[in-house]
């Protein structure tokens, strides 16, 4: 893809860190870029088993609506707690070479999204096989993940810069990760919000993003509109509040570390 790119350019460097980043998460594993597709696998099929036949889940298709929340969260919680470490893991770089060190963590977001699409590949041709109702709605999807790409760079930059002075964010981190998996709308449909407590569904910008790709993707029908502009409008503000935050405090990463 790089051949494409000037050289010298940021966006052929953003690629490559990308691409290495990508390379070093699967290297010397035997199955490579499939464990990337097994792990929320084998996770779908210990929540397929316990929800379906123990609690009596009615959801139809119930495996590919489980897989395709699985695929989305675990993508962000891959990308937000791996960015909190992205300085301490390039400090060479960073000491040594003169680079925008937010290039680190687009690249990063997108190392992880490569492994994403693959995933999302692979949910697309369940459902052909299904027989979903695919429509042009589908087209919709991208914007989708690029809402998921603003909040999971924002939330990466947020956080490494954060780690900086606190280090005890990665024990908090794991607690919201925790928490946020179940109340995600991961394992049931996330419009049941909107009977029990509404601003849960416009708080939690996950809830929207994974109940809309069901609905695209899945359903066939067009997206709940106001509550994607209102998660795209939360995107724009992660990515700005992290933005803001790195420029002005991440210039003393050396002197803390």
């Amino acid at each position: 893809m790089t051949k494409w790119l000037p050289e010298n350019n940021r966006l052929e460097r953003i690629w490559k860190l990308a691409e290495v980043g990508f390379k070093k998460r699967y290297y010397n594993d035997k199955l490579g870029l499939f464990w990337a597709f097994l792990n929320p696998l084998f996770q779908m099929g210990i929540y397929f088993l316990v929800i379906k036949y123990i609690f009596k889940s009615e959801e139809e298709h119930f495996a590919l609506f489980l897989f395709c929340g699985l695929i989305i969260w675990m993508a962000f919680a891959e990308c937000s707690t791996q960015g909190m470490d992205l300085l301490e893991n390039n400090r060479f770089l960073i000491e040594n070479i003169q680079f925008n060190q937010l290039d680190l963590f687009i690249s990063h977001t997108l190392s992880v999204f490569i492994g994403l699409l693959f995933n999302m590949l692979v949910f697309f041709l369940l459902c052909l096989v299904s027989q979903l109702p695919l429509s042009i709605h589908i087209l919709i999807f991208p914007l989708l993940l690029f809402n998921l790409f603003l909040i999971a760079t924002g939330i990466s930059l947020i956080l490494a810069t954060l780690k900086i002075y606190m280090r005890d964010i990665v024990h908090l981190w794991a607690v919201l990760i925790l928490v946020g998996f179940w109340g995600s709308g991961i394992l049931f449909d996330g419009a049941i919000y909107q009977e029990v407590f509404p601003p849960l569904l416009y708080a939690n910008p996950f809830v929207g993003i994974i109940m809309n790709t069901r609905l695209i993707i899945m359903k066939g029908v067009a997206p709940n509109w106001h509550l994607l502009m209102i998660n795209f409008a939360t995107g724009v503000f992660i990515l700005g509040l992290g933005m803001v935050m790195f420029k002005k405090y991440a210039h003393k990463f050396l002197e803390y570390i």
